[in-house]
């Protein structure tokens, strides 16, 4: 839902405002209201909206400037969420980020634990001169990194799996710096900065804000926000064939384990002839393919059958166990083998007289 635009005509400043609303606002359940909170004198009010619409601010736009929040209440929880907020003033700073991975999805960005990413800060309206006051000419931005409950990950569902806004920013932030001219400011991250025992299995959120700084009256303020969904690296195992055994007849029944598969990923066992050789393309076995499209990590168990038909001649081979991603190709897990399927008979011939 958007709600677009809301003007708001002040002595001081004519402006416009998007807030950008949520599923939350559009259902039965929930009622929506616009908060203006006066930055300077403090007097907060509150005007119900529909979910779509325009109309003139309730108060004019003091010298302080005033924060306009959009909010979405549960008729039944009473529960509130703040959905979006802009800050209007007589000088205030603009502010967007974006956040870019490799990940093609939409709905929230999001990556793997090993992987980079960048945040883009692009910011508008700072002043430059002497005698300014640092809200005019500069801006903070802050950095949290916070891991998911561990309650949370052992969930076998496929479920959405995310931090409210409180959780993920629970406590300081982990890096603060400021941003003093206007434009596009680019930061590129190599890894994930959340920690862990294991730096290829954590998983969680990073949140990155923006805020104009404190002035007068006014208050520190939120101007702009982006969040990226964390997920770890997949591992897995082949239980059933051991290196260097023979497989004759019969193919031994085979239990493939998966831990960790990102969230949008195709996981598959493929044979080939010869010894290990990574980026080898080898045949697929049926009832190993596993092809996942959902919004978190996930593990799974998978048993694989009569998969010796999938070769041809005797020899040896090689079982390689692969995670596809938005990354590239990962090898999980490998086994090599020899296939004999000779038949082999002896016998004893006796006579008698």
């Amino acid at each position: 839902m958007r709600v677009s635009p809301v003007v708001m005509k002040s002595p001081l400043i004519a402006g416009t405002i998007a807030l950008l609303g949520s599923s939350l606002i559009a259902r039965a359940d929930y009622s929506s209201f616009i908060r203006q909170y006066q930055q300077s004198s403090g007097i907060d009010w509150h005007m119900p909206v529909e979910l779509q619409g325009e109309d003139l601010s309730p108060l004019t736009i003091e010298e302080g400037g005033a924060l306009f929040q959009l909010w979405a209440i549960n008729l039944d929880t009473w529960q509130d969420y703040l959905i979006d907020q802009k800050l209007v003033g007589a000088y205030l700073p603009k502010g967007e980020i974006t956040i870019i991975t490799q990940d093609p999805y939409q709905i929230v960005p999001r990556t793997r634990a090993d992987q980079p990413f960048e945040v883009h800060f692009e910011v508008s309206g700072l002043l430059s001169g002497t005698n300014l006051p640092d809200a005019a000419t500069k801006v903070l931005i802050e950095q949290y990194a916070t891991p998911y409950p561990q309650e949370s990950l052992t969930v076998t569902s496929e479920e959405a799996l995310t931090l409210t806004r409180d959780q993920a920013l629970t406590g300081d932030p982990i890096r603060s710096d400021y941003i003093d001219e206007n434009g596009v400011t680019p930061q590129t991250f190599a890894t994930t900065s959340l920690t862990g025992t294991d730096l290829t299995k954590v998983s969680g959120e990073e949140w990155f804000l923006m805020h104009v700084l404190p002035d007068l009256d006014a208050l520190q303020t939120e101007i702009a926000s982006a969040k990226i969904q964390i997920w770890p690296v997949a591992s897995g195992r082949i239980d059933g064939l051991s290196n260097g055994e023979t497989v004759r007849m019969q193919a031994p029944t085979l239990t493939v384990y998966l831990d960790d598969l990102y969230p949008s990923s195709s996981s598959y066992l493929q044979i080939y002839p010869g010894l290990p050789a990574l980026g080898t393309v080898g045949t697929k076995i049926s009832g190993s393919i596993l092809i996942l499209d959902q919004d978190k990590s996930v593990d799974r168990v998978l048993t694989v059958r009569s998969w010796q038909t999938t070769m041809q001649q005797e020899g040896t081979y090689t079982m390689e166990l692969l995670t596809e991603t938005p990354f590239g190709i990962d090898r999980l897990d490998y086994v090599t083998f020899t296939l004999d399927r000779t038949l082999k008979v002896r016998s004893m011939m006796t006579t008698s007289e």
